[in-house]
């Protein structure tokens, strides 16, 4: 069922608005025919197609499908959760194909999401439509965002891009950050969506010292990722993000305290970014053999096998590196 709160998005619905993609840089053995919409082809049919490219990790056919469905007669400009959900599709579809550029420069039609535009007073549907997570409370006295969350959150960095305004980037986090908070504290919140909403916190303090990285202030990265800390209850994704941050920051001591007394598998994996980042590629050898031949045909295994690619390089092994590869 559409949602239709009364805004009008046929901004996002302009042709003119998304950039015509290309497999060029694509090997002609790997490449795939653009999915193009048929006459009188149904919007359920077409959003079908969209997931099972999505599935099958054909981000780039993906990126041009959701621009196709987006300027279609398929869409209304009033169906806000269609319309939010595709777009966002394209912007992540691009990002995940190496066109982050395009997708900064399509970011930008959004212009200001803290503009009163994207604010509609509470109810159990905007509730919804804004928050993914409130559509039980009845009590809510402030305006909801109409913009999904993940949308708002990519948007930020993509606008920062588009932009090319770093500072932008932090203070939309920060605002974020307040949003975050003032829904952890409003009372009546069940507790389920009051842990959603502290990971979506936790996970824009991240992001907040990644731009900060970018930015090359270090100084303030380390601060706010201090300021941060770290708890038992934290995913080990968090867990490694933080840790990944002070390899780059270049405080090995303080990202080794984050797996302390961790035993789980990303501790096992920050074992051998941390003998990687200390030089010791020897040790780092050993430690992604040992996480290959103690679990087969995991999910990571291409992330473990160029690592230990990489560190074979540097101990000069490259007749194994050669056939590591084939």
């Amino acid at each position: 069922m559409s949602l239709d709160i009364g805004k009008d998005l046929s901004y996002l619905l302009r042709y003119d608005l998304y950039h015509s993609l290309s497999q060029i840089d694509i090997p002609p053995a790997l490449r795939s025919e653009f999915v193009t919409l048929t006459p009188d082809e149904p919007l359920s049919t077409s959003l079908n197609t969209l997931e099972k490219l999505l599935a099958e990790g054909h981000f780039l056919l993906a990126a041009y499908l959701s621009g196709a469905i987006l300027t279609s007669s398929l869409i209304s400009p009033t169906d806000v959760k269609v319309v939010f959900a595709l777009f966002y599709t394209r912007l992540v579809c691009l990002e995940l194909s190496g066109n982050t550029v395009l997708a900064a420069q399509e970011s930008k039609a959004l212009e200001d999401l803290s503009s009163t535009f994207y604010y509609v007073p509470p109810s159990l549907e905007t509730a919804d439509a804004g928050t993914g997570g409130a559509k039980n409370d009845t009590r809510l006295s402030y305006p909801r965002h109409i913009v999904p969350w993940p949308l708002r959150v990519l948007a930020v960095r993509l606008q920062n891009i588009g932009f090319g305004d770093s500072r932008r980037g932090v203070a939309g986090l920060y605002e974020l950050g307040m949003e975050a908070r003032r829904e952890i504290m409003r009372p009546g919140i069940g507790q389920e969506e009051r842990n959603i909403w502290r990971e979506r916190l936790g996970d824009l303090g991240i992001r907040t010292v990644n731009a900060l990285v970018e930015m090359g202030d270090f100084d303030a990265a380390k601060r706010t990722l201090n300021s941060l800390g770290t708890n038992t209850t934290e995913r080990g994704t968090h867990k490694m993000r933080k840790a990944l941050l002070l390899l780059v920051i270049g405080d090995l001591v303080a990202a080794r305290k984050v797996f302390e007394g961790s035993s789980d598998s990303s501790s096992a994996m920050f074992t051998p970014l941390l003998s990687m980042a200390e030089g010791r590629y020897t040790d780092a050898v050993g430690e992604w053999r040992a996480l290959l031949e103690a679990e087969t045909q995991r999910p990571d295994e291409p992330l473990i096998a160029q690592n230990l690619a990489v560190c074979l390089l540097y101990t000069g092994e490259l007749n194994e590196v050669r056939r590591f590869a084939a």
